[in-house]
């Protein structure tokens, strides 16, 4: 519940039920820095006041990070047995995720959203920074163990479209009065075909694996996990572009012979990379995903909704995905039956692309076949523009 939809979704440690179907999707955005007023204004577009792009410069500190996650999944397990092993069950799943990544220094954003008028006669150090954007799709297979709810799937990995850069070093020096600018740029950029409307721009293959293990803690019911989640890469096609930087580059304008001469004044494309020092390679490359590792500890009193599910009262988890500005999430959660048919939920996290962000959800059990959560990690950003990020996280699962 309220996990990303790259979690485990089995829900017990010994199945009662023959099939289950478990639909589930993530919107959720975070930073330690960027204030949802500014967020929000970027995403509506128009005007952004002085003021609310003032309030996030003054929060900004030495390690700036932002991040989201828009995912959408189904998966479906059924029968009594698989390759004659009455313990196992087949799986499939099909899933969308569209993930974002990037930490960045303070005088990235100043240039950013203010300009280089305060950089006249100095140097903005734009460097160390990254980012990663990129949304793919997966179509998996695989196997469950009933007993304990473990499962190992594999997929073909469906590239839409990337855009990454890792910028080591990039100091940008304004002249006065703007005569010219000079960066002294280290890094390198990746990004999909910008030209192509299909489906895709790049295949590859993945493995997604959970080990699950019932025990006794301190005489209480246990149980500890640990998942790898999306562990695989994408060739992107020969389309795609690649430029890698280590180099000063000049910038004194462009020059044309009348003000009037309309043909001078146009630019095409080449011409711009050029002046700009700039030269992007159309090449096939291969790239990682943006893997997730978790481990979990669940213990304390089981609530039991509908046959085959239960839930401890506890549960502790810490996570890492490989995007940058993502540090370890850790994530303590305590569940408690409001009724036989609701639980509730809540709990503290730290890490990911935030800061502490408190938790709250519900989960509701219907007639012992249908059960739906719903609730968000980040309880007080996702009402107020005030604080930093937005979440909410739904699941629907049917067993029979």
């Amino acid at each position: 519940m309220l996990a990303s939809a790259q979690a485990d979704s089995t829900w017990s440690q010994h199945m009662v039920h023959k099939h289950r179907i478990t639909l589930e999707s993530v919107g959720a955005y975070d930073s330690n820095v960027l204030y949802n007023d500014l967020v929000m204004g970027i995403h509506r577009g128009g005007f952004l006041s002085t003021e609310v792009r003032e309030r996030t410069l003054n929060a900004l500190g030495s390690a700036n990070r932002a991040g989201y996650e828009f995912s959408g999944s189904a998966s479906f397990a059924w029968g009594d047995s698989l390759f004659g092993l009455a313990d196992l069950m087949p799986r499939v799943s099909v899933a969308h995720r569209d993930l974002l990544g990037i930490r960045f220094v303070r005088d990235a954003y100043t240039l950013s959203f203010f300009g280089n008028a305060a950089f006249e006669g100095s140097t903005a150090h734009i460097g160390p920074s990254a980012f990663e954007q990129v949304q793919y799709q997966t179509f998996a297979f695989g196997v469950e163990d009933k007993r304990t709810g473990s499962f190992v799937e594999l997929a073909i990995v469906n590239g839409r479209s990337l855009n990454t850069g890792d910028i080591p070093k990039a100091d940008l020096y304004t002249a006065t009065d703007g005569r010219y600018l000079e960066l002294e740029l280290d890094g390198e950029y990746q990004r999909s075909d910008t030209g192509s409307t299909g489906f895709s721009n790049g295949i590859g293959a993945a493995i997604t694996l959970q080990w699950k293990r019932p025990f006794r803690l301190f005489g209480m019911p246990a149980m500890g996990s640990i998942g790898i989640f999306d562990l695989g890469f994408i060739n992107w096609n020969q389309r795609s572009l690649s430029v890698d930087k280590d180099s000063t580059i000049r910038y004194e304008g462009v020059e044309v012979a009348g003000i009037l001469d309309l043909d001078g004044l146009i630019l095409n494309e080449n011409s711009l990379q050029d002046s700009l020092g700039l030269g992007y390679e159309p090449m096939s490359f291969l790239r990682p995903l943006p893997a997730m590792v978790e481990a979990k500890l669940e213990f304390g009193r089981r609530y039991k909704g509908i046959p085959g599910f239960e839930r401890h009262a506890y549960a502790v988890s810490i996570d890492q995905r490989t995007l940058p500005g993502y540090i370890p999430r850790g994530t303590v959660v305590r569940n408690f039956p409001l009724s036989r048919a609701v639980l509730a939920q809540v709990g503290v996290t730290y890490g990911g692309f935030g800061e502490f962000r408190a938790r709250v959800g519900l989960e509701a059990f219907v007639q012992d076949h249908l059960s739906i959560s719903v609730g968000t990690p980040n309880a007080v950003g996702l009402f107020s523009d005030q604080a930093r990020g937005k979440a909410l996280a739904g699941r629907v699962g049917v067993v029979w």
